[in-house]
């Protein structure tokens, strides 16, 4: 019997692009600090991206260089 490749079958990835960041000393700790029962870092880190995304794509609010 051979296995397969992770991801050549079942279900599609949907977290599936990587990058590394650094954050400034603390940082990491502040996350910690604040994570939700059940979170852990990484779901926080996509959670706020994304809703820092919508809040750039989004209709401009305030004024000259605000958002």
């Amino acid at each position: 019997m051979t296995t397969s490749k992770a991801g050549a079958a079942g279900r599609p990835r949907i977290n599936a692009e990587k990058t590394m960041a650094r954050f400034p000393e603390g940082t990491l700790g502040r996350i910690k600090s604040v994570l939700r029962e059940g979170e852990n870092q990484a779901d926080f880190m996509r959670e706020a991206v994304e809703l820092e995304l919508r809040r750039r794509e989004g209709p401009p609010v305030g004024g000259p260089g605000r958002s």
